[in-house]
């Protein structure tokens, strides 16, 4: 007979010390891939700490359609204060979707969310989720996301996930495709390696900083190739705009991103991605881009 183990549960302290660093945890992009899974939305995350008026929201993020999502976690138990933070990041940021993450819901705050979910508008929903540290005998600890009260569109909701799961293969192959593809390609093999293709609409490419990175996007109105990371560090290309773009020999978008901690310097290919199919030049275009990037950028470093 199978011996079978032991589920345990840790807490969650035991994991990360202090709300700050799970807030820190959850932005990587495979650990909000998890949160977003289990509620049926792609969650695209834009800043943790993000500054709303005199308060910082622990993540903004979006949804791949564009709306606007706020991200609150809470330690210990449910209380009104956090509840109350949650509704003005909403309103200060204009978000759509309101998710809550907590280590324990009290009774009070669960009704308190389904009376929003049920008398909010049609285009606004509240998520109360709890998290919970799991362990098989002497297992690796991970994580396990519950929903317990979700929009009353959530069965919709769910069912469009199937949208996003198609949505992702896709990514998923587009990336791998490109890379296959790239890896063929000398100048390109010379200054990246190769990345493992994820299903999401991005690819990262080292350009020798820990501060920002090049990314090569694809959405449903086209590609992009770009810098971006830290909005200190970019600062200095910001000043050297037009001796970037003189040795690049083409102009960037350069978005400095008011208000964030971010900034992004992009070119962009337009054309409709929605269905996507592997089109030499367009993997040809992100080659050009990314090496000319790589070339130029960090000599304004």
């Amino acid at each position: 007979m199978t011996q079978l183990g032991k589920l345990k549960q840790v807490s969650i302290r035991e994991i990360w010390q202090k709300e700050p660093e799970f807030s820190k945890w959850l932005s990587h992009d495979e650990n909000i891939k998890l949160l977003g899974e289990k509620i049926g939305v792609e969650i695209l995350v834009e800043e943790t700490e993000a500054g709303i008026g005199n308060f910082s929201a622990d993540i903004l993020a979006k949804e791949d359609g564009g709306d606007r999502i706020i991200i609150e976690n809470q330690y210990g138990d449910t209380d009104h204060d956090h509840l109350g933070k949650l509704i003005t990041y909403a309103a200060g940021s204009g978000a759509k979707l309101l998710i809550w993450v907590v280590e324990n819901a009290k009774p009070e705050h669960r009704a308190a969310v389904q009376w929003l979910n049920d008398n909010t508008a049609s285009d606004i929903g509240v998520f109360l989720v709890q998290i919970e540290i799991l362990m098989i005998g002497d297992s690796q600890p991970a994580p396990n996301f519950m929903v317990l009260e979700a929009p009353n569109d959530w069965v919709r909701s769910t069912r469009q996930n199937v949208v996003v799961r198609e949505r992702n293969i896709k990514q998923s192959a587009w990336w791998e495709a490109f890379m296959d593809y790239a890896m063929k390609q000398p100048e390109f093999k010379e200054l990246f390696n190769r990345r493992k293709g994820r299903a999401q609409h991005w690819l990262d490419l080292p350009i020798g900083s820990s501060q920002y990175h090049i990314s090569l996007t694809i959405k449903q109105d086209g590609l992009g190739v770009e810098i971006y990371g830290n909005r200190d560090s970019l600062n200095i290309f910001f000043k050297h705009k037009e001796e970037i773009e003189r040795d690049l020999g083409f102009a960037m978008d350069w978005q400095p991103l008011p208000g964030k901690k971010v900034s992004r310097i992009i070119v962009t290919y337009p054309g409709d991605f929605t269905n996507i199919v592997g089109d030499k030049k367009y993997f040809d275009w992100y080659c050009e881009k990314a090496v000319i990037l790589k070339k130029v950028f960090p000599k304004y470093a």
